[in-house]
């Protein structure tokens, strides 16, 4: 039995509009502060925690509108739905555990359709003579399949003993271990410990041993003294008959009361200390918490076993829960980052198991990360509502889109923090990733404090990065390389976008439309690769077309072009003595290496050297690329040095060297002006949340 949806309307910040989280074993809520995560938690704690005062309500469960007074609410109904499905019916023996506590509860959709269980807290708020008003609630079985509406006739009062079948254990984000750690009435150690089938031979044997105990404790003269005293004292204060005698004792005579006494120690082999949990830090006590419940559930599931298959000789006498849901929140809380791992590598072996589920929320990129994207389920607020929206993380098709799949997948998985991002910049690697946050601080916009992602995408699948934000609400910009002159780059690179931005839902006719007014037709726009590279102006224009669209070019070649050509000297700068590009310069009939750094001062340079920029401006546009005639004389030199920064001495480095030596005053004024641009979009996206 597995808990699949949860369904949520006009609970706290959940609005008029039904919220439908679907629910796998594993489930991470994600979201920025006050988005609804805790809610949902707490809505399913309202109906299957084991604690009664959570599962009352008080009016601030109730949703309220937004621009409402709380004075101006009449009255508000509110219901919160769990359905659970029954995976082993899909088997040949079906759940035989799970099954027959709610099998008159069941429903099923169609003829040979796999049955359900629909769980559903209904409650009305209405205003009262008191301050909270007036609360009726209940907790029924829906029989009716989901897509009905449901009448009175579908309605079926649930019992608390059945419902108690189905456990939530519910981790706040800031908890109190060492509470749940002590063998106390209500804990899930009490009750497995004091359901234990203790022997008779046991039991009278442990009654002996206490006594014997007590007896060896008060034959101590000191004890007896202090102990006749006690006595002797506390019947000069109280005559009640019920506690006349006041007795001191070491232990307690019973089992049960030893039980409740029983606790859990560390035994290190070095120290031969014993710890208790009281004494370890608060990141322990987190994981050997979560543990505990690792290992109640295995002792539940061996219970179970032993129901199955010796029924007459159990080791227990209680009947553990159908399912045990864990609700964690933020488990990064007081953890060590290297611990991280090990955490979801356990709550995903609770979550595995065939009697349990884990449901966590997190702000954490290093858990999110962990999680699968299937797994995550996204939360936002809606503003205009001012009420929680909730989404799956939307992923290419696997059958039809395989590698998409896969890249989009592992993306989004090596850059969690974009799903926390104020706004997202994709970009084409690992340049835009160094450069742009330079640009963006020296416009005064930090960007970890603005909540600025730049997230590399290397040009691929960008139809999919848009999707997948666009559903999640999360504001976006693209900066892409135009690669004039490069296979698949100038016009191609424009009838890409296009592309993608009609298969994103972008009306084509806005799209495609000319100054005169026509619409390209599919063929034109597929012809659009073969348009005259040389039409500057023409594409130029497609260019700024685009930018309304919020996405931007580094033209005319990439983002390491632009830094080159606006920051040469800077870049040339760098330079050990020894370093630099090079040519071998005929001199006096000799050949020699002469660096290109000193041929470019010279007034008249070598055929030599025309025959590297010629070289380097093939090796720059590749070989099935152009001839450069769409690139200036300088755009051609700058091809060598090009060449040997970004294409033999590697991007990351010469960058960060080469912004290091720049101050915020010379980025500023000599910032490229798409660079400008973008940050300008930027802001306007920022200041409308």
């Amino acid at each position: 039995m597995k808990l699949s949806k949860l369904k949520i309307h006009n609970y706290r910040c959940f609005g008029e509009g039904e919220q439908v989280i679907l629910i796998d074993d594993l489930i991470a809520f994600i979201g920025n502060n006050s988005a609804g995560k805790t809610a949902a938690l707490c809505a399913l704690n309202c109906i299957f925690s084991e604690n009664s005062n959570d599962r009352i309500l008080k009016r601030s469960d109730f949703h309220l509108p937004k621009e409402m007074k709380p004075e101006e609410l009449v009255e508000q109904e509110m219901y919160i739905e769990a359905v659970f499905t029954f995976e082993k019916l899909e088997g040949e023996h079906g759940e035989e555990y799970a099954v027959p506590q709610f099998f008159e509860s069941l429903v099923v959709d169609s003829q040979n359709g796999i049955p359900y269980l629909r769980i559903r807290l209904m409650a009305t708020w209405e205003s009262s003579t008191t301050i909270e008003g007036a609360i009726d609630s209940k907790i029924v079985y829906v029989i009716c399949p989901e897509e009905q509406e449901i009448t009175d006739d579908d309605i079926v009062t649930a019992q608390r003993k059945d419902l108690d079948r189905i456990r939530v254990v519910y981790i706040p984000a800031v908890r109190e271990p060492e509470k749940q750690l002590k063998n106390v009435s209500g804990t899930m150690m009490h009750q497995i410990m004091s359901s234990i089938n203790w022997s008779d031979t046991t039991k009278n044997n442990i009654t002996t041993k206490i006594q014997e105990l007590n007896a060896q404790f008060m034959g101590e003269k000191g004890v007896s003294i202090l102990g006749n005293s006690i006595k002797t004292q506390w019947k000069e204060y109280d005559t009640d008959d019920r506690y006349s005698n006041a007795e001191l004792r070491f232990n307690s005579t019973d089992l049960d009361s030893s039980i409740k006494k029983s606790e859990i120690v560390f035994l290190p082999t070095v120290t031969g200390k014993e710890y208790n949990v009281e004494e370890m830090g608060d990141g322990l006590r987190s994981l050997f918490y979560i543990s505990m419940v690792d290992s109640i559930l295995d002792v539940e599931n061996i219970i179970r076993e032993e129901m199955e298959t010796n029924p007459d000789n159990l080791s227990f006498s209680r009947i553990p829960p159908i399912l045990t849901i864990i609700a964690v929140e933020e488990p990064e809380n007081h953890i060590s980052p290297h611990l991280i791992g090990k955490l979801i590598k356990n709550l995903k072996n609770i979550a595995y198991k065939s009697n349990a589920q884990t449901i966590l929320s997190s702000h954490s990129p290093a858990i999110i990360k962990r999680v699968e994207p299937e797994c995550i389920r996204y939360f936002r607020m809606n503003p205009e509502t001012e009420a929680t929206e909730v989404r799956k993380i939307t992923l290419p098709d696997e059958e039809k889109f395989e590698n998409q799949y896969k890249y989009i997948k592992e993306a989004v998985k090596a850059y969690p923090e974009m799903y926390f991002a104020k706004l997202v910049v994709l970009g084409e690697g690992d340049s835009e990733e160094i450069i742009l946050p330079k640009f963006f601080e020296c416009c005064g916009n930090n960007i970890d404090i603005s909540g600025i992602s730049i997230v590399p995408l290397g040009g691929r699948h960008v139809n999919h990065f848009w999707r997948l934000l666009n559903d999640l609400h999360i504001p976006h910009i693209t900066l892409l390389d135009l690669d004039r002159e490069r296979e698949g780059g100038g016009w191609g690179r424009i009838k890409y976008v296009l592309k993608q931005l009609i298969a994103n839902d972008y009306p084509k006719d806005e799209l495609l439309k000319l100054q005169s007014g026509k619409v390209l037709t599919d063929e034109e726009l597929e012809a659009m690769a073969n348009w005259n590279v040389n039409d500057g102006k023409k594409m130029q224009s497609w260019i700024n077309f685009l930018e309304k669209y919020n996405v931007f070019f580094s033209a005319p070649l990439d983002i390491d072009f632009l830094m080159l050509e606006n920051f040469g000297t800077e870049y040339k700068g760098i330079l050990e003595e020894k370093e630099g590009p090079r040519v071998s310069v005929e001199i006096d009939g000799r050949k020699e290496q002469q660096k290109i750094i000193e041929i470019e001062k010279l007034d008249e340079k070598p055929d030599e050297y025309q025959k590297r920029v010629e070289e380097d401006v093939r090796n720059t546009l590749k070989k099935e690329g152009g001839d450069g005639s769409t690139y200036s004389d300088e755009q051609k030199r700058l091809m060598i040095w090009y060449n040997y920064f970004f294409l033999n001495r590697g991007k990351p480095s010469t960058h960060i060297l080469a912004l290091s030596e720049l101050d915020e005053m010379d980025l500023f004024f000599n910032m490229p002006p798409v660079f400008e641009r973008l940050i300008k979009v930027a802001e306007g996206l920022l200041n409308k949340q």
